[in-house]
């Protein structure tokens, strides 16, 4: 392909995704908060803590739900960056896997609901398996999701896009943690005179969560095909395995992207604190399902805010230092949780969390895609969510084996420390490419 012909064909590219970003914006935007509400219903964060705590109080089992999310998150990026970089879209592997990433709550849901006459140990095990195939596809569907959203949304829009999603979707998931909060609590709802959940007991009300996570999931994936993207022609054909040794390639020749890489490590720490802190709070003051469900109402609030404000900051302010004021704000949240004397003040620092969490993601996200060209996207996206694969495979058993030889006290601060560094090595060390102009075209206006 000549210079004149590659230039037309960027043209005509860019000319696609601006007529076409309005519709996608929208469809995205509806389609990652349907998603999020979903998933709000079966919190990592409290719900499934809270869960695993009636089958058992030994703290490695705690740690296991972060191991499996990480490892699932991060690992499948290495063979699916390779097999969608030859590919001219997106769409039908991103549909396949999400399919497979929605599946696993329906059989959580069915088999809770039906009743569980399993031992302890045979429950947990058939949980963790399927939570391991849901962040498993999960991980696949990142990559190609993300790539998916670098072709159809404009960059200038990254920053608001990932906002309005992740912000509508906490939103919507205030609403749905209240509901989480009166089923937990074993309470029946009605709506202007309608009955439409009866009560129900543990282990019932954590199926009826899930069921009702399922259904919203279902719905969201009907939003995802109606979106339209580009045809780009793909990269040359190569086997996995020379995918593979193109990071290490990246790593040594990117110093800047392995610096940010680094320093998001440390950060990453930080918020993993946070998937201890629910039980914390159930080991000092044991609390309630109605409980569990308040503080997710709390962090849902939190992560809505956070979303709506960060996202739209992070576009004029910039993702960098949005990132660094997720780590300061973590690092808070597990040092309130150090020195709460009281239930309540859990509530506080499920906030704090909550917008720790938001500015991560959104930024995160944005930030690895700043750094690569549209043709080894999915490389870089890969390379950087199989960065941390070693180390988050491993922290959360580690964090969950030191809770209970030091306590969450010493896990809290020691994790605090990690999000400190890592978000000064960010703000200091850390210089991101500049951001292409907003302009009229790419946001699909008139």
């Amino acid at each position: 392909m000549n210079a004149g012909s590659e230039t037309n064909s960027l043209d005509n590219r860019a000319a696609f995704v601006a007529l076409h970003t309005r519709r996608n914006f929208s469809l995205n935007v509806i389609e990652g908060g349907l998603f999020m509400f979903g998933i709000n219903m079966m919190s990592s964060y409290t719900v499934l803590p809270y869960f695993v705590k009636q089958f058992s109080d030994q703290q490695l089992y705690q740690g296991l739900i972060p191991t499996i999310a990480n490892i699932g998150w991060l690992l499948p990026g290495l063979f699916v960056a390779p097999y969608i970089a030859q590919l001219w879209t997106r769409k039908t592997p991103m549909l396949v896997a999400s399919f497979f990433e929605r599946i696993p709550w329906l059989l959580i849901g069915v088999w809770l609901f039906m009743g569980n006459t399993f031992a302890p140990s045979t429950t947990l095990m058939m949980f963790f398996g399927l939570y391991t195939m849901h962040t498993f596809s999960a991980g696949a569907t990142a990559v190609i999701w993300q790539d998916y959203i670098g072709r159809v949304i404009p960059e200038q829009r990254w920053g608001t896009f990932f906002g309005m999603q992740s912000g509508l979707g906490s939103l919507l998931g205030v609403a749905g943690a209240a509901v989480a909060t009166q089923v937990l609590a074993g309470q029946a709802i009605t709506v202007a005179g309608v009955h439409l959940l009866g009560s129900y007991t543990f282990p019932f009300s954590i199926g009826v969560l899930s069921l009702i996570c399922f259904s919203f999931l279902v719905v969201s994936f009907v939003f995802l095909l109606f979106t339209v993207e580009p045809i780009i022609p793909p990269q040359p054909k190569q086997p996995i395995w020379g995918a593979i040794k193109q990071m290490p390639h990246i790593l040594r020749q990117d110093h800047m992207f392995r610096t940010y890489l680094l320093a998001r490590t440390g950060v990453s720490l930080g918020i993993l604190g946070h998937s201890f802190v629910m039980a914390a709070a159930l080991n000092r003051f044991h609390s309630s399902g109605e409980m569990v469900g308040a503080f997710t109402v709390a962090l849902s609030a939190a992560q809505a805010l956070g979303n709506f404000g960060l996202g739209a900051l992070a576009d004029r302010w910039g993702h960098k230092q949005v990132l660094v004021l997720s780590g300061f704000i973590g690092a808070l949240s597990l040092l309130l949780a150090w020195v709460a004397p009281t239930e309540w003040w859990y509530f506080g620092i499920f906030v704090c969390g909550g917008i720790a969490m938001a500015g991560y993601q959104l930024s995160s996200f944005s930030i690895v895609m700043l750094f690569s060209t549209s043709e080894l996207r999915p490389t870089y996206i890969a390379t950087a969510n199989t960065f941390n694969t070693p180390l988050l495979a491993i922290s959360p058993i580690l964090a969950g084996w030191l809770a209970g030889e030091m306590g969450f006290i010493g896990l809290f601060v020691l994790l605090a420390v990690c999000g400190v560094i890592g978000a000064l090595v960010l703000q200091w060390k850390v210089a991101l490419p500049p951001k292409a102009p907003l302009t009229e075209e790419s946001t699909g206006t008139a």
